[in-house]
This record gives structure tokens, sequence and C-alpha cells, in this order.
């Protein structure tokens, strides 16, 4: 869980008493985290942040990995919801231009997810089957994509 005034990743247990947790910092003692969104904890144990510009991805250590800051300088990345499929891969919504990204766990860019009907794509997880399911911004309704 991200704590938005001090830039922190907190532990929570299942009835969410905070069990753990660390500063994430990076060179000269600045803050590596400016605003954590989403996050979530890959399969590989990396810990991964939706920052502002950006997505952290983090040791479990809090030993910073990578900053993924879009597949392109040209094009407007903020990141909101973000999940991993079972290959460790993160799935990224980029709301600002409808897309959303698909990286692998060392931070390369693969592909974009496409789908019919794209708009806003905010929040995001997957199932067993690694099959994405989408929540749009201000609508009612959730997307299903099969991979």
């Amino acid at each position: 869980m991200g704590d938005h005034n001090r830039g922190k990743v907190i532990a929570l247990s299942s009835s969410f008493a905070e069990v753990g947790g660390f500063q994430i910092f990076m060179d000269k003692n600045r803050p590596l985290l400016v605003c954590p969104t989403y996050m979530k904890e890959n399969d590989n144990g990396d810990i991964c942040v939706s920052d502002v510009g950006a997505v952290v991805v983090t040791d479990a250590g809090g030993m910073l990995r990578f900053r993924y800051r879009g597949a392109s300088r040209n094009i407007n990345f903020e990141p909101y919801g973000l999940c991993c499929d079972s290959v460790c891969n993160i799935i990224i919504a980029n709301m600002k231009n409808d897309r959303i990204h698909v990286i692998d766990k060392d931070g390369g860019f693969l592909h974009f997810v496409r789908y019919e009907g794209r708009k806003k794509p905010r929040a995001l997880c997957v199932d067993e089957n690694d099959n994405v399911y989408v929540g749009e911004w201000n609508t009612t309704s959730i997307k299903v994509i099969s991979r």
C-alpha cells in the first residue's frame, strides 16, 4: 500500500494491520516515489508501483530495479492501475492515451494490449488463466480480454 504523504511502501496483514514497510530512497537520499498510486507484488517478489510519470519497480528489500516511463518519450505516460501475469510481465493502464502497456519483469516493453472500444483504462487485474479485466474511467462495465 502506498503512503501518499511519505512516499513509503507498507505491508499489511489480511486484517489490515501494518506488518512491515520501508521508505524507498534512490541516490543522495532522495525519495524514489513521489505519489504512489497503485501497487502489486509480482510473483518474483518485486514490488511494482505506479507513480507520477513512471512505474517504479523495486526488489523485495526496496532496492530500485528499474523505472518504466512508457514505450516512447513522445507519448504522455501517466500510469494508473497495474497487475502482473503468471510469467511476471507487468500490465499497466495508461488512461491519458487509452493504452495498456505490457512490459517484462526487467522493464522491457513487449506490446500494447488492444481491444474494441478502448476508452480510458484505469483499473486492471489478471485471473489464473491470464485473462485481463479492465475497468474504464466513468463507465459501469468491465471488459475481459483473453490472452
